[in-house]
């Protein structure tokens, strides 16, 4: 079996992280209609109800392709890959041997029985940090971190004129995050750009990261099903076996990187899955986009309260019966501006069982806990959840210095001026 660059102990976590959210949502629901329903029936990932995330993944992909066809738009798919210092291994007669020029780790090489150390990095020094710097170090080449390097790649093809120049309405993508059987991501990314526009693409590519960094195709005959067959074959088949899980699950799962990204061509999935399927991505956009479909949001959480369509209210948040918590206080009832679809609230907060509450029309929600007020398992398990593809990245490095320096991770600490303010801004544009 291929262990995609993970040793024992990085399985043996991944497979117990896994088995502790099932264990969670298995034991743990809502009581609706005198009946308890787990919260396993409601989430859908790759591991847990797996058909209906495949079924999402689907609808999403052709979502885009229909979006593209409406609108003439010509394919091209484009494959990433990272230079070889980020390779910890390379194929060399059909197997897989240690890559010299990788940068991540010390390789001794012994030359008439002289040995030499093949690093081209140096290994961090927590102490001389202020004044070195030590942004490219051995443990800089890791998967995850190799995952946001693609990111960037990406964002130089979206950052040249030739992409930039073509109106938001007029470009689309999605694309795949794949491990090589080393554990080196690369992607896949399948661009929807109008017909006169793709030979500028094409060229930009190439002088941008010129073979063997990239390959690009112009004559994929059918773009979705060419993906999708890139993003079935990173999916355990669990309709039989549910605990059927392979490394190539635990990898993603370990690294916290995400399989799939589209353009925010269409409103945000959050708002799609309230609906349970009542509209198609593109319908439910276009009547977005027409004010037949108002979005509201509580404006503390950004959390949805209430979605109305012509017809009236179609979505609605559950109230929560508070009234045995919270009969010794007292609150004022919120108000919104239907015009600004947006709610504004007077709230009070309250202290319970010695939490902190805020209160948001009608609920209580808990306040939320910044990394360095969190205990230790808290602080772990929130470490291991953070999205590295979408989280501001000094968050990041600041959550994981804060674990080095309580013990519970070994590993030198992170220099924040190394890293920039938040450079996945990029994909927050409304393509």
């Amino acid at each position: 079996m291929i262990n995609y660059g993970l040793n024992k102990q990085q399985i043996k976590q991944a497979r117990d992280k896994l088995l502790k959210n099932k264990q969670f949502m298995q034991d743990n629901g809502i009581h609706l209609d005198n009946k308890i329903i787990p919260f396993s029936d409601f989430v859908a990932n790759s591991y847990m109800n797996a058909d209906r995330y495949i079924a999402e993944l689907q609808h999403r992909a052709w979502s885009i392709y229909d979006y593209a066809k409406s609108r003439s738009l010509k394919n091209i798919f484009i494959t990433l890959t990272l230079p070889s210092r980020w390779h910890p291994k390379k194929t060399y007669k059909d197997k897989l041997v240690k890559n010299r020029n990788f940068a991540g780790r010390k390789y001794i090489t012994t030359i008439n029985k002289i040995k030499f150390l093949n690093c081209h990095v140096i290994q961090r020094v927590p102490l001389l940090e202020p004044i070195l710097d030590f942004s490219e170090t051995i443990d800089k080449y890791t998967s995850r971190n190799a995952s946001i390097e693609l990111t960037k790649m990406l964002k130089k093809i979206f950052d040249d004129r030739s992409y930039k120049n073509i109106e938001k309405d007029d470009r689309c993508y999605l694309r795949v995050t794949e491990p090589h059987k080393d554990g080196t991501p690369h992607l896949h990314i399948s661009l929807f750009v109008p017909a006169d526009k793709v030979d500028s693409i094409v060229k930009a590519v190439n002088r941008i990261f010129p073979a063997p960094l990239s390959k690009v195709e112009t004559n994929v005959e059918s773009p979705i099903s060419y993906l999708m067959k890139y993003i079935l074959k990173t999916l355990d088949d669990l309709r039989e076996d549910s605990d059927k899980i392979t490394n190539l699950t635990l990898w993603y799962l370990y690294h916290g990187i995400c399989r799939f990204y589209t353009s925010r061509t269409f409103v945000a999935l959050e708002v799609y899955r309230k609906l349970k399927g009542m509209y198609t991505l593109m319908d439910l956009t276009s009547k977005y986009h027409s004010s037949d479909v108002s979005v509201y949001y509580y404006s503390g959480t950004r959390d949805i309260a209430k979605i109305d369509n012509e017809h009236g209210t179609i979505y609605t948040q559950k109230p929560v019966n508070w009234a045995e918590k919270l009969e010794d206080y007292t609150y004022l009832e919120a108000e919104y501006d239907s015009l600004s679809k947006k709610k504004y609230y007077v709230f009070v907060d309250v202290m319970i069982d010695g939490e902190q509450f805020f209160y948001f029309n009608g609920r209580y929600t808990k306040h939320k806990k910044q990394a360095y007020e969190m205990n230790d398992l808290e602080l772990y398990e929130y470490y291991q959840s953070i999205d590295i593809e979408t989280v501001d990245l000094k968050h990041y490095a600041n959550t994981k210095n804060i674990l080095i320096d309580r013990g519970l991770l070994h590993e030198p600490k992170i220099n924040l001026a190394a890293y920039q303010d938040d450079f996945f801004k990029f994909e927050s544009e409304v393509f």
